[in-house]
Order: structure tokens, then sequence, then C-alpha cells
């Protein structure tokens, strides 16, 4: 409890929690940041389910790394908005299920996008044309495991992000 009252007392927990614009701003931002990451983690999971079959499964990557941005903005700002009143949030159930689920969305949409962007050694004797690319085969085709995988991410997505408005609501 120490902690967390020194959270709330620190300056950025007074800014959040006293000022007239801390509180908006620090959600303005987190809202952008959630956008970014949860958007780009599900756009990632439509393509693994076989949606926008005209993106390069390596593009991905690239989303990714983006996505990663959002986070690093949602995780400063949701700290700013945790400080704002730390001991409150704290004992929120749909707090803590929302961390527990943003962790697992973010480890779960990272193993979508390495195991579709991993590419394997061939041997270019018997495999069909369409497969091989400068002696590389990408593994962009995605199999019944990665599927499973990606409709799981996106119920733990929307898990976190009903968790996060459920705080609104429940604290």
């Amino acid at each position: 409890m120490d902690f967390l009252n020194w959270a709330e007392m620190s300056p950025i927990g007074e800014w959040v929690s006293t000022s007239l614009w801390g509180y908006p701003i620090a959600l303005t931002l987190h809202t952008i940041g959630m956008g970014t990451l949860v958007g780009l983690a599900l756009m990632i999971c439509f393509r693994v389910l076989g949606l926008g079959q005209g993106m390069s499964p390596r593009r991905l990557l690239v989303y990714w790394k983006l996505a990663l941005i959002g986070f690093v903005i949602n995780l400063a700002s949701g700290t700013a908005l945790f400080f704002g009143s730390a001991t409150t949030l704290w004992e929120s159930w749909p707090f803590r299920i929302k961390i527990i689920f943003i962790a697992a969305g973010l480890v779960g949409t990272h193993c979508l996008v390495k195991g579709l962007t991993r590419t394997k050694r061939i041997s270019v004797g018997n495999m069909p044309e369409g497969l091989i690319s400068l002696g590389r085969m990408s593994v962009g085709r995605c199999i019944g495991k990665q599927k499973a995988l990606a409709l799981l991410v996106i119920v733990i997505w929307i898990t976190a992000l009903v968790a996060g408005r459920l705080i609104a609501y429940i604290f």
C-alpha cells in the first residue's frame, strides 16, 4: 500500500487526478495507443484467418513493430492513469483482468507474427514452383494451430478491451 499511496501523491498522480487537463490528456493518449495496438493486432489475426491474402506475411512484422509503438504509448499513459487512482484501481478486478489479458494478447500476437514470418530452407528439387522463392519458402500459409491461436488472440484482446471499459463502471 505504501507504493500505491506514493503513486497517487507523485507529481504524475496529482496531475492526472486534480488538474483540469491531466486525465483527458492521459486518456486520449491511452485511446490512441490502444487503437494502434489492438487494431493492428486484430489485423494480424484476421490475416492469419485468411482475410487480406494480398498482404505478404513478411509485411506483418512491420505492422507488429508499429503496434508495439502503440503499446509503449499505452504503457506510459496507462501508468499515468494508474497513478491518478492507484489505491482504487489495485482493488479493481477488471483492472487486474485487463493487465493479465494485455500480457496474454502481446504474447499471443507475437507468436502469430513470428510463426508467419519465419522462413525455412527448402530443397528446390520436387517443390511446386509457387512455393519456391530464391531457395526459401515462406511459412505464410496458415495451419490449423495458427488459426486457432488467432481466434484465441482475438478473444483475448476483446476481453482486455471489455475489462478496461468495465473499470469505469465497477470501481
